[in-house]
């Protein structure tokens, strides 16, 4: 191999090295950012919000539920959703947190992680089959963040529906929508179905002061420190007032 063809080949070499160097520094900048508690829930922006509340999954591992508390002391946790299931599968911390929590008289509601590649009805006996709603408690939750492999929107769309259809004749209930802000917007409003949707709970985790669209949940960090949980959580706050929130709740 002539000379030309070795400085050729070390050049090649030394920008491979270069380009994994900055993707992995990269990686772990992202990844170490993500660890790193936030403070929005002291803001102006969200302290204005009476009713504040988290959301947890199998994700949080063990939680100390006697000293789960609000970071901020002029705070209460006033709400709960814990994941039941996602697509076909439960959480497998549900039952246990749900008994625990209840215990300690939080207010609880339960969502579901909707898989879009997967049959609805499916996905809705799932949830069925894992969550018992009692008096007090919040409405069901739809969790649907993305878009499908298999079918086009207005399809996805219509399955989301019939999801939304059995829950509520299950639990004589109408559920809560959550999706990001975009996803919502793009994804589901050209519906009218979903653009006049009643209750809806959307996640935006930029700096500003409400979400655009219309909203009765508004997640607004999902890094938030909370005593009692080791891992950080999702925060929230409620739109409303305390009456309109005890109102939302199942009779």
């Amino acid at each position: 191999m002539n000379r030309q063809r070795w400085i050729f080949l070390s050049l090649v070499l030394s920008v491979l090295v270069m380009i994994c160097a900055v993707i992995l520094v990269e990686r772990y900048s992202f990844k170490k950012s993500k660890q790193q508690p936030s403070n929005s829930y002291l803001h102006s922006r969200i302290t204005r919000f009476e009713i504040q509340g988290i959301d947890i999954s199998q994700h949080q591992g063990a939680i100390e539920w006697k000293d789960l508390s609000h970071p901020n002391p002029a705070k209460s946790i006033d709400f709960i959703f814990m994941r039941a299931s996602v697509g076909m599968e439960k959480d497998t911390k549900f039952q246990e947190n749900w008994k625990k929590a209840r215990k300690q008289n939080f207010t609880l509601g339960a969502y579901h992680y909707y898989w879009s590649n997967v049959n609805s009805a499916k996905q809705a006996a799932v949830f069925i089959k894992q969550v018992d709603l009692k008096k007090g408690d919040l409405p069901p939750v739809l969790d649907i963040e993305d878009i499908s492999d298999v079918q086009n929107k207005k399809s996805l769309r219509k399955g989301l529906k019939n999801w939304i259809r059995i829950i509520e004749a299950h639990y004589n209930v109408k559920p809560i929508i959550y999706s990001g802000e975009a996803f919502y917007r793009d994804v589901l409003m050209p519906d009218a179905y979903f653009k006049n949707y009643p209750q809806v709970w959307i996640a935006n985790y930029n700096k500003v002061s409400t979400p655009e669209i219309p909203w009765s949940f508004w997640q607004f960090t999902d890094r938030m420190p909370i005593n009692g949980v080791k891992t950080l959580v999702d925060g929230n706050v409620y739109k409303g007032t305390k009456d309109s929130f005890k109102q939302l709740l199942i009779p």
